[in-house]
């Protein structure tokens, strides 16, 4: 899909290495292969020179570097700014969208776990209802009573086939959206004063602005923090099809 009309990279673009930077460097190395060990005060001055011939260089290359890429980071700046132009619209209906969609997967999972505890309870009830029966049982025919022994064996059998059928239903999950990624107690969090923040967890923020990564990474509502507002919340994102 074709988003943005950008004038064509050129194709010219080739890097080489000067000879003379080539020749600079080289003899640096050639140097440094004569330096095999320390062990004098001019030995020792004869590496802080090299050491510093060699730092003076690489600094040299990086500063020519930067300046020679900055006419290319200018160009992909304006193509970040232009795709951020573009997609800033649609990133808050993303979020609300997904904020409904975690609501209502968070209701199914609700569903789901009350009826996964109804089924325990089912097969608890059909166990002791089978425990019952045999102890019934056990007892009629202590006491010669056939009809009540006949009665709780019909009832012990009842609950056996009840209980096989209850253990072997699949267990209750809430159904799963394709498209969907959902995850529960998501750390939601929300700067309330940076000042009162920075000064209780400086490790927090890249003043002025609080630093999400840290706030993700260590924070949780138990544990309240001057200056932030935690909570947990459900998320759903959306996956690209």
């Amino acid at each position: 899909m074709q988003l943005f009309k950008v004038p064509p990279p050129p194709q010219d673009l080739v890097v080489t290495t000067e000879p003379n930077a080539l020749a600079q460097r080289q003899t640096l190395i050639d140097l440094a292969d004569t330096i095999k060990s320390i062990t004098t005060a001019s030995d020792n001055e004869l590496a802080t020179q090299w050491g510093s011939a060699a730092q003076k260089l690489i600094k040299e290359i990086e500063a020519a570097g930067l300046d020679l890429r900055r006419p290319y980071n200018a160009a992909a700046d304006a193509i970040m700014a232009k795709q951020k132009e573009y997609l800033d619209p649609l990133k808050p209906h993303l979020k609300r969208i997904g904020a409904l969609a975690a609501v209502y997967r968070t209701e199914q999972e609700r569903k789901a776990e009350a009826e996964r505890r109804a089924r325990a309870d089912e097969l608890a009830r059909l166990q002791e209802t089978q425990r019952q029966a045999a102890e019934d049982m056990r007892k009629a025919a202590e006491a010669g009573d056939l009809a009540s022994a006949v009665s709780a064996d019909l009832l012990n059998n009842a609950a056996s086939v009840a209980m096989v059928a209850a253990a072997a239903a699949p267990e209750p999950t809430a159904a799963k959206t394709v498209g969907q990624s959902f995850q529960d107690r998501v750390l939601g969090w929300e700067c309330t004063d940076i000042d009162a923040l920075y000064a209780a967890r400086p490790d927090l923020c890249t003043k002025p602005e609080p630093k999400a990564s840290a706030i993700k990474a260590v924070c949780c509502p138990e544990r309240p923090v001057p200056g932030l507002r935690l909570w947990w919340e459900s998320k759903v994102s959306f996956k690209s099809r």
